[in-house]
């Protein structure tokens, strides 16, 4: 029952209208994209996982001493929490290695990072509730004399988190579960080999509560750099390869890639790396048994591996079960660049032996790089910078088909500055959301993200976030509609955590039509 008057309602509306919320929504206009962190140091390495009612959480590190950090952002761009984003974990390192950052189907967020547990330097897994509120943290492993680095975390099909990191010249696996925070293992899973360095690169669900764990197998510092793959059963074993199942056995990673790979949807996974010599991209697919499927050294992502350099793919899984890969495509001692992608069904390129050209090859820019693919409903976005010097860039979206026909083209951001690392993932309208790091040219870097639908147009979903009534603002009339709900549930429950309170006044007010 409505315990406000409307006079209550007129006072609160009346008083609010002066305040200066930020209306921070995904923008519309490239030369302005959503500041996501902007601080006087360096805010970095920003990752996106989902977060309740079509929102995103985005992680990163920022401050002087890289704090952990993060932000939950409706559908429509706007942050949820108060304080925009909050600190996970204070630290004081002066420089970084990556990390980790997950979702749960409850909209929980889990993050796997190197801090300390007291002073002694650990590999810590942390749970942070819709709300903002922290949850259990819990150490994988802990060394003051060990080398420790390189979080990651996933969310496997069980629900249960599970965490992989490096420590010295082995990976360590860990799984706890999502509601305690308690270790399944007495001690973490230890993957090495004898005489050769295994050093976890991702980690991502498999079936039955399973996780697959690729790692970068070398011997020597100067030696070849190959891709081995494992899965961990939830009693620990690991079923494959005592050495895990080769993924590639001719060439190098470069030195320093730590490839990403994505879950096939039936147990196992689909990798893609490029080689060093020659700088070409590969594909791989390994089966839920662990079988190689696409030849001992995968499928190259066209069929000349001479001409042109193609270098750092990123894959999706579309929805139509096909896997989609984009790379930037260079002509070798020369200014010539392009962004190209393939499709991949059954183990055969489905858009020719060449691929196909998002971005057509040209000499008109300093250099196009950071190809980034995403999921748009049925079809596929790719993400890349179009550098026009080596201090700014902007960053562009190309929309495709099945077929491989770009549907359109749209920047992102033009704003002034560098833009990479990027990060990219699908939303529940099928669109797609992007954040990357990058500023001007000199000076800290900062944090941004975009939102793009599936038609190319830049900018949050139609509709207006706060307008209850739906008569296209934000005014009294909404905030009677939300101040009637208060203390139960209903539509003016902005944040998704059951109870319209003032977390929900605050969002709603930050969309006011009169500010």
């Amino acid at each position: 029952m409505n315990r406000f008057s409307p006079f209550t309602v007129l006072a609160l509306a009346t008083a609010f209208s002066g305040v200066p919320f930020a209306n921070a929504q995904y923008a519309s206009d490239p030369a302005g994209p959503l500041v996501v962190r902007a601080t006087t140091s360096d805010d970095v390495q920003p990752k996106f996982a989902s977060a309740p009612d079509g929102g995103k959480y985005i992680s990163f590190f920022s401050g002087s001493g890289y704090d952990v950090m993060l932000a939950r952002l409706d559908a429509d761009g706007n942050f949820v929490w108060t304080a925009q984003s909050i600190m996970v974990a204070d630290r004081s390192v002066s420089s970084t290695t990556d990390y980790g950052l997950a979702s749960d189907s409850a909209g929980n967020a889990y993050l796997a990072f190197d801090g300390v547990n007291g002073t002694t330097p650990a590999i810590i897994v942390q749970k942070v509730m819709p709300s903002g509120v922290m949850g259990w943290k819990s150490v994988v492993s802990e060394s003051a004399t060990a080398y420790l680095a390189v979080g990651r975390v996933t969310v496997a099909s069980d629900g249960g988190v599970w965490a992989a990191h490096i420590q010295d010249t082995t990976t360590r696996v860990q799984r706890f579960d999502a509601v305690t925070g308690g270790k399944t293992f007495g001690s973490p899973i230890t993957i090495s080999e004898t005489g050769a360095n295994q050093l976890s690169a991702d980690i991502q669900p498999s079936v039955d509560g399973a996780v697959i764990v690729s790692c970068v197998r070398y011997t020597t510092f100067t030696a070849a750099k190959v891709l081995r793959a494992h899965r961990v059963n939830l009693d620990g074993t690991k079923p494959w390869a005592a050495n895990g199942t080769a993924v590639f056995t001719t060439g190098s990673l470069q030195f320093g890639a730590y490839p990403p790979f994505v879950s096939d949807g039936a147990g196992g996974a689909y990798f893609t790396w490029y080689t060093s010599s020659p700088l070409q991209s590969f594909v791989q697919r390994v089966s839920a048994a662990g079988a190689i499927l696409y030849g001992t050294n995968g499928i190259p992502v066209t069929s000349t591996t001479t001409g042109y350099e193609r270098v750092s793919p990123s894959s999706v899984l579309g929805s139509d079960g096909r896997l989609y890969t984009f790379w930037s495509q260079h002509v070798p001692t020369s200014s010539n660049y392009g962004i190209f992608g393939q499709c991949f069904a059954k183990g055969a390129r489905v858009w020719g032996d060449s691929g196909v050209a998002v971005q057509a090859m040209n000499t008109s820019s300093y250099s196009r790089d950071f190809a980034t693919a995403s999921r748009a409903g049925s079809g596929i976005n790719c993400f890349w910078v179009d550098s026009a010097s080596a201090v700014q860039g902007s960053l562009r979206c190309a929309g495709l088909g099945s077929t491989g026909s770009v549907l359109w083209t749209s920047d992102v951001a033009t704003s002034s500055g560098v833009k990479y690392r990027l990060s990219a993932t699908n939303t529940d309208d099928d669109a797609s959301v992007v954040c990357w790091q990058g500023g001007a040219s000199a000076g800290a870097s900062d944090v941004y993200a975009g939102r793009i639908g599936a038609d190319g147009a830049l900018g949050q979903p139609s509709g207006l976030l706060g307008d209850l009534n739906g008569d296209g603002i934000v005014d009294a009339a909404d905030l009677a509609v939300l101040l009637d709900q208060w203390g139960g549930s209903g539509s003016a429950d902005f944040d998704g955590t059951g109870t319209v309170d003032a977390a929900d006044l605050a969002i709603l007010l930050s969309a006011w039509s009169s500010i």
